[in-house]
């Protein structure tokens, strides 16, 4: 019998460890169709996640044992934080922690379909985080998900999470949080 402390879990990705972030060979070919942010789950959090955010970035951050930063401010994209809520959404309903969705869909597709044309992106995901401090906590203390929040190549940020059943957590938080640049 494994027991998880799901508050404890700084940040996970893949079933439980690792990140993304892809780079487009020619860019992407859909444009921007702007993006609102959804509402609990995104609207709640957004000017408390951008500007935790840009503070972890706006001085020196060690990601393992490699320094970075301090790196540019990012600015916030509704077209991000709705895919990132909506992987949210989609990982409480079907119960499951992961990069790929349900549909077998990646973040660059996810973002692609909110009309983001990404050049380049990264995306980390978490559950059980309850505030916005412990999830960048969480990511910062884990070097994947520290070097994709500290990567100057990223110029935009989204994120999101919903509330649910996961892990015998009936109110567990599930976070993603999407980064890019166009």
């Amino acid at each position: 019998m494994t027991v998880f402390s799901l508050l404890l879990l700084p940040a996970c990705a893949n079933g439980w460890g690792g990140d993304r972030n892809v780079t487009a060979r020619r860019g992407s070919v859909i444009p921007a169709r702007g993006g609102k942010d959804p509402g609990p789950g995104v609207a709640d959090i957004r000017g408390e996640f951008l500007a935790a955010v840009n503070r972890a970035r706006s001085v020196k951050q060690v990601c393992g044992n490699t320094p970075y930063g301090p790196a540019p401010p990012v600015s916030w994209s509704g077209a991000l934080a709705t895919a990132a809520y909506l992987h949210s959404k989609d990982m409480v309903r079907k119960n499951f922690l992961s990069h790929s969705g349900s549909n077998g869909s990646s973040a660059g597709e996810r973002i692609t379909l909110q009309g983001y044309p990404w050049r380049t992106y990264g995306e980390n995901i978490a559950a059980g985080n309850p505030t916005v401090p412990s999830a960048i906590q969480g990511w910062l203390a884990s070097t994947p998900h520290c070097r994709n929040l500290m990567n100057p190549d990223f110029t935009e940020i989204g994120a999101g999470y919903v509330v649910g059943p996961f892990g015998g957590n009936p109110v567990a938080r599930l976070w993603t949080f999407e980064l890019a640049d166009r």
